[in-house]
């Protein structure tokens, strides 16, 4: 048994041959949760206080959204769940990425813009479901002279989008973002990462230095001034459709305060994030390649997991050959 080790499989075995009630739930702790060491006790510990002051809060106080700690564990909680879900879900093709981003653009612009012309009271579904209620019921006088008057409040955003309360705003609300878009935009951030680190991989593989290569078989240059100033590395994928996402998401912003109402997010993020994409592999002439399972992940996949890269025909395999060779050219 280790020092900081709670439970392990020597003294649970022990305690089950000792027999008793004891070494019996001592059993199925150790199988149910493995070992059980001092740091995970204080870490479920922590987390459970946490989690449970947060529901306290929100069940219990009025307008819990400005709270700051009720908002900020709600928005650690966001990323957290943005982290998990891009963790575990990854596309492997733009294709995907194209269809799924265009559904959610129309699904966005339908629910915001759409439904008020639909509904009895012109309200918008998507506001009133993230902000579990709509904006402030009465008039901006009122408000100004009763400010805590509760029909003054809007309703409280729900845990699903991360949300930053409005300093001095008798109004109260908060900005809000979904975490929908957040993770659609992000599948396609991740795409492009792993699509730039394959190429990477396969240069090093074959002898190369490892940098990327556009489809026009030219090497990019570390002194560009685009890569400079964006950031985006030895001129990838990822760092441009980042840098587009920054550009959507203040466009949505601006929105917001010159229209004085909610925006779909999606409106804007969807045409600079995948517009950028698709332009910038047309450019470099990959965009047929990286529309439906590009080789170089598969040659990566293949390389990290085991397995072969199928090819459909004679063509996809000299292609796929060509591509190794390649990386031995990067210098």
């Amino acid at each position: 048994m280790r020092p900081m080790e709670c439970l392990s499989e020597e003294n649970a075995t022990r305690a089950a041959l000792n027999g008793g009630c004891k070494g019996k739930i001592l059993m199925c702790l150790y199988s149910f949760f493995g070992p059980i060491t001092l740091l995970d006790v204080m870490a479920n510990t922590i987390a459970y206080a946490v989690g449970g002051t947060w529901l306290y809060i929100a069940f219990t106080v009025l307008h819990p959204g400005s709270n700051v700690f009720y908002w900020i564990v709600q928005d650690i909680f966001g990323a957290c769940m943005c982290i998990t879900f891009l963790g575990t879900i990854k596309i492997n093709a733009i294709r995907v990425a194209a269809i799924l981003l265009t559904v959610a653009f129309f699904y966005d612009i339908f629910f915001v813009f759409v439904t008020p012309l639909l509904t009895k009271h012109g309200e918008s579904i998507m506001v009133n479901v993230a902000t579990s209620g709509g904006p402030p019921k009465a008039s901006p006088s009122w408000c100004e002279k009763y400010p805590s008057s509760t029909e003054c409040k809007g309703g409280e955003p729900l845990p699903m989008l991360f949300a930053i309360p409005r300093v001095g705003d008798y109004q109260g609300g908060a900005s809000m973002l979904g975490l929908g878009d957040i993770v659609l935009p992000g599948l396609l951030l991740s795409f492009a990462s792993r699509f730039d680190e394959a190429k990477r991989l396969m240069g090093l593989v074959s002898g190369g230095a490892g940098r990327v290569r556009n489809g026009a078989g030219g090497v990019s240059s570390n002194k560009s001034s685009w890569n400079i100033c964006c950031g985006c590395g030895q001129g990838g994928y990822f760092g441009p459709v980042v840098v587009a996402y920054a550009v959507g998401l203040a466009m949505a912003n601006a929105a917001v305060y010159l229209m004085q109402m909610g925006q779909p997010a999606l409106l804007y993020l969807v045409p600079c994030c995948l517009g950028t994409f698709v332009f910038m592999a047309r450019r470099n002439g990959e965009l047929n390649d990286i529309w439906d399972n590009p080789r170089a992940i598969r040659a990566a996949d293949a390389l990290l997991f085991g397995g072969r890269i199928e090819a459909e025909d004679e063509d996809d395999v000299r292609a796929s050959s060509l591509l190794m060779n390649e990386g031995a050219e990067m210098t």
